[in-house]
This record gives C-alpha cells, structure tokens and sequence, in this order.
C-alpha cells in the first residue's frame, strides 16, 4: 500500500486533507508510558485550553473546537485528552467510528499512564461501551425492515 501525503485526502473519508485529520491522532508513540508528567503550568495551561474546547463543543462550534483541539495536540502530543475531544468532535459530527477509534487511543494513553486517575479510565471505559453498542444497533436492521423483508 502507498503512503498517504499529508496533503492527501484523508482515508477516513472525512474529506479533509490527511495533516489535519488522522495524522493528529496518530497512533500513540510507543513512549508514553514512559513520559513525565507535566509540571503544575503546563497542567494548568492544558486544563485551560481543554475548558475552551469543551465549551465550543457544548456551543455545537465544532468546527472552531477542532481548531483549538489540533493546536492542543500539538502542544500536548503525549496526553489523552487532546485526542479524547477529537473523539468528542466526531461524535458531535455523527462519526462514531472515528469517534471510537480515537476514544480508544486516548484510553490507552489514560491507562498506560500512572498520573491519569481511576474515574477517568473508568469514564472512558464506560463510553467505549456506549460507542461499541451504538456501532451494533446501526449494524442491525430495524424491525420495521425485517418484516418488511419478510
């Protein structure tokens, strides 16, 4: 297979160019584990802008929200939650799939990293769940168009 520019079409589908979609949220650096924890500024700083991409989020700005999120993943490449508000972006945007996808790479990170608390794995557990099961119920076809079918 052909390495994708990143002036290519994303493959995801989402009809962004690759630099600013999926190459943001590439797979988790095989270090993290290993990455010291930010000191009081900087997880100060990345609660702030978190805050700020939330909130758009909340305000259905998800276009605005990406933005700020792209620029925190830049700045904060090692931690969960630049790449748990991507998830929340597509979500928004109705992209479950991606949206699980990153939710995943953001639990890992979570669960890899001893400064990441309990409630916030588990908060993560819970909506790869919820992702997983909405995933089967648009898999399955309604009942309507069983008895249709039948």
């Amino acid at each position: 297979m052909a390495k994708i520019g990143r002036n290519d079409s994303c493959p995801c589908g989402s009809g962004k160019k690759y630099k600013k979609c999926c190459a943001v949220a590439a797979p988790m650096p095989t270090d993290v584990a290993t990455t010291e924890p930010l000191c009081e500024c900087c997880v100060d700083e990345l609660n702030d802008r978190v805050d700020r991409v939330l909130a758009l989020i909340l305000e259905h700005r998800v276009d605005d929200a990406e933005i700020l999120c792209h620029q925190l993943l830049t700045d904060f490449p090692h931690d969960a939650e630049g790449i748990d508000l991507l998830s929340m972006i597509c979500e928004a945007r109705g992209e479950l799939r991606r949206a699980l996808e990153l939710l995943r790479q953001a639990s890992d990170i979570a669960h890899a990293r001893p400064d990441y608390d309990d409630e916030t794995r588990m908060l993560m557990r819970t909506r790869i769940k919820e992702h997983e099961a909405s995933l089967r119920l648009e898999r399955r076809p309604s009942a309507a168009l069983r008895l249709a079918a039948g």
